[in-house]
């Protein structure tokens, strides 16, 4: 089993970047960190890598707050005045979420806030350690349309979607799970969803009973409903595997999730998420978490079945690619067939793995009919006759990939 005490050779910049993307750091942790300080690093490196992987507010927080008597002047002016400004956008994030909700709630729409702000609370007890843009709520799906409608009427506008269909049954929305919307001063993105993740990459929480078990969050003062906190727990697995971990601080969530438990006295109860895991059919997705948070923390986990984990030579595969995807200074896109392949490993049930053949099925015939410029290029169709191009398409690849006089070489996606 490989963890991240043997991963110091591929990066001072990196090793920096985990070790400060905590916020208890041990004895061994800072003096690994003082040493790294005394020598030569690119902080330009550090500090887009950071950011990139959304723990930049963490990093910087740990380093002026334990380090700044080894920082440069300029490196401590930096990270100081990035912090503030962060820590205010984050303050005011908060405080729209709680107008937002608080008027949703006037209008008699139930709203739960999740990621985001209230991460930051929970994981992180400080608004200012987490880096996050959009504000995500979660609706119930009777009340999608009547929600959109209210936020249209109040001035909000839907994002990326000319057509304006936002009726949640619309051909537009049917295979999504949210609707991006931005306020009318264009300060204030939200991500209204009403259901937690895709269809082919699904969590089944009963929707009716997670909104009669919900649990609160204080904002300053404010009380805000809140995932319960080991459905939390398997939803960032869930989000996470689903999007390829392609941000370190999806690891650092659950790894001060566990910290909370911890360091409040409460013993975490990994039979609870183990319980979850089994009961939503995504094992494999909270195994690979746990994983991460292994491979990286090295923090030992009481997890039924934890030794067979560790030792599970597909998931350190993944964590492998995972830390080499996080930490490239240039960022690495998998093409659509990795990332069939990706998914397939960590599905167990055969529904789920069916929901996830047809998503890919309908991924490729879309890839399939829809046009391209050198579509455009080939046939020169008038603006009129646009709708064309989806019936030509197919013969135009067929041709260009069978027929031996044909001039293209190059691949066509």
């Amino acid at each position: 089993m490989c963890n991240y005490l043997s991963l110091q050779n591929n990066g001072q910049e990196e090793e920096l970047i985990v070790l400060c993307s905590r916020t208890t750091l041990s004895p061994e942790n800072k003096d690994r960190i003082s040493d790294l300080l005394t020598q030569s690093l690119d902080w330009d490196s550090i500090k887009n890598l950071a950011s990139r992987n959304g723990v930049l507010p963490l990093v910087s927080w740990n380093l002026l707050n334990n380090f700044a008597h080894l920082l440069s002047p300029e490196d401590n002016d930096e990270l100081s005045l990035y912090l503030q400004k962060h820590t205010q956008n984050n303050l005011f994030s908060s405080l729209k979420l709680v107008e937002f909700v608080r008027t949703l709630e006037k209008a008699g729409i139930a709203v739960l806030p999740f990621k985001g702000v209230t991460l930051a609370k929970i994981a992180y007890d400080n608004l200012a350690l987490r880096q996050f843009v959009d504000l995500d709520v979660l609706v119930k799906p009777k009340d999608f349309d009547k929600t959109v409608n209210f936020l249209i009427k109040s001035g909000y506008a839907p994002i990326g979607n000319p057509g304006g269909l936002t009726k949640r049954k619309s051909l537009f929305l049917r295979f999504k799970k949210d609707l991006g919307l931005v306020s009318p001063d264009g300060n204030v993105r939200i991500e209204l969803h009403w259901k937690l993740s895709g269809s082919h990459f699904a969590l089944p929480f009963e929707i009716d009973q997670l909104w009669g078990r919900l649990e609160t969050v204080d904002l300053g003062g404010a009380e805000l409903k809140a995932l319960p906190f080991y459905d939390l727990f398997v939803y960032l697995c869930l989000h996470g595997s689903r999007h390829r971990w392609e941000k370190f601080s999806w690891i650092c969530d659950l790894h001060e999730l566990i910290l909370v438990k911890e360091n409040s006295g409460e013993k975490f109860d990994w039979e609870a998420v183990y319980h979850h895991a089994h009961k939503y059919g995504c094992e494999k997705v909270v195994e690979l978490g746990l994983f991460l948070v292994q491979y990286f923390y090295d923090l030992k986990i009481d997890y039924p079945g934890y030794e067979d984990i560790i030792n599970d030579e597909t998931l350190h595969k993944i964590a492998q690619r995972v830390q080499k995807n996080d930490f490239s200074k240039n960022v690495n896109s998998a093409n659509i067939g990795d990332w069939y392949l990706y998914h397939l490993t960590l599905k167990e049930r055969k529904t789920d793995r069916m929901k996830l053949h047809f998503y890919y099925i309908i991924w490729y015939l879309k890839l399939a009919f829809r046009p391209n410029t050198l579509d455009k290029q080939v046939f020169h169709l008038p603006p009129l006759f646009y709708p064309l191009y989806y019936i030509l398409r197919p013969f135009r690849l067929v041709i260009t990939r069978f027929m031996p006089n044909s001039k293209k070489k190059t691949s066509d996606r």
